[in-house]
């Protein structure tokens, strides 16, 4: 691995191009044109969060100076990650009220004819803004507030795989603390009925059938048939087939693709109904993960009596006297 004053002065020695000792790697300069979408993107993939106040990232550059990658693509944990951005939400609103982290700007802030900053010049010896972190609290937060903002929390625990940061395994304290955190993002629809005809089975079907759900979003048609069906055959002619005058809803077509469409291909059947969710949010912090909500889990509080002894009704038995004739009633014969 080499220093990052390496990487700056080769970035600092290529900063005009239009110098005689480049013009033997032209070619190598314009081949390394396409790559450069992808080098951007690798950029803002990497891009700081807010909650840090710097990121160290490994790179990847051309010996000419051509063009340069950022050679790592990030992993989070995703309730981790949910987290860390509800805080930093919280932090916001204070951020909108107080403006101490961001500035209005006005553009463009450079002319045509200024040439581009040079960061060892200008931008290495200024310090960074402090990150936008919300204080935890030493007793509620306590399962993660050691680890909540590191770069890559829980890498080198018991709870992640290991470096490659694929899987992670996280116990009931930490996910209860997280999920109080995240509660400012995380929405309180947990009933799948409500996503009816919204999900992605149902845009699947959609796009199939050319059709734009009401409110939807609309796509490009996954086939572009011009003449589908054949003039010798329609739906006047065809004694299978059967006529309905009255036009078809879209809803319909796209719940019920195979009854209502004439050519159904590529479609996908949504589920028509899940079990209703019987869970409400509870909205007092401090009532446990696994609270049964009064509303729709009613235990009434009855005291039983305890039967005195002798009697197996809780009723004294004693003065009662049966008839010598008495019989059960249609005995058999």
């Amino acid at each position: 691995d080499m220093p990052p004053e390496h990487l700056r002065k080769i970035i600092k020695d290529h900063g005009d191009m239009s110098s005689k000792k480049f013009r033997h790697d032209k070619r190598v300069y314009l081949g390394a044109l396409k790559f450069v979408p992808h080098a951007v993107f690798k950029l803002l993939e990497n891009m700081p969060m807010p909650w840090e106040q710097v990121r160290d990232v490994p790179v990847l550059y051309h010996t000419t100076g051509a063009i340069s990658f950022v050679n790592e693509t990030p992993r989070v944990i995703e309730p981790v990650f949910i987290a860390q951005w509800s805080a930093t939400w919280i932090m916001m609103r204070r951020e909108k009220r107080d403006r101490r982290h961001f500035k209005r700007m006005r553009f463009p802030p450079f002319d045509d004819e200024e040439p581009p900053l040079d960061y060892t010049d200008n931008l290495l010896d200024v310090d960074p803004l402090e990150a936008i972190q919300l204080e935890l609290d030493a007793d509620e937060d306590a399962p993660v507030a050691r680890w909540f903002y590191d770069h890559k929390p829980l890498q080198y625990t018991k709870m992640v795989n290991g470096e490659s940061y694929k899987t992670w395994t996280l116990g009931l304290p930490v996910m209860a603390t997280l999920y109080r955190l995240a509660g400012q993002l995380l929405s309180d629809l947990t009933d799948d009925n409500y996503f009816y005809l919204f999900n992605k089975e149902s845009f699947f079907t959609a796009k199939a059938l050319n059709l734009a759900i009401p409110g939807g979003p609309k796509f490009e048609p996954l086939f572009r048939e011009a003449g589908e069906y054949d003039e010798d055959w329609n739906e006047f002619n065809d004694i299978n087939k059967l006529i309905i005058r009255s036009p078809i809803r879209t809803e319909y077509r796209v719940a019920f693709p195979y009854l209502y469409n004439s050519r159904p291909r590529k479609v996908v059947l949504a589920p028509y109904h899940t079990p209703m969710v019987m869970y409400i949010k509870a909205e007092d912090p401090d009532l446990p993960a696994f609270y049964y909500d009064p509303l729709i889990h009613p235990i009434a509080a009855y005291r039983p009596r305890r039967p005195r002894r002798g009697s197996s009704d809780g009723r004294r038995a004693a003065g009662f006297s049966g008839e010598a004739r008495a019989a059960p009633w249609r005995r058999r014969q």
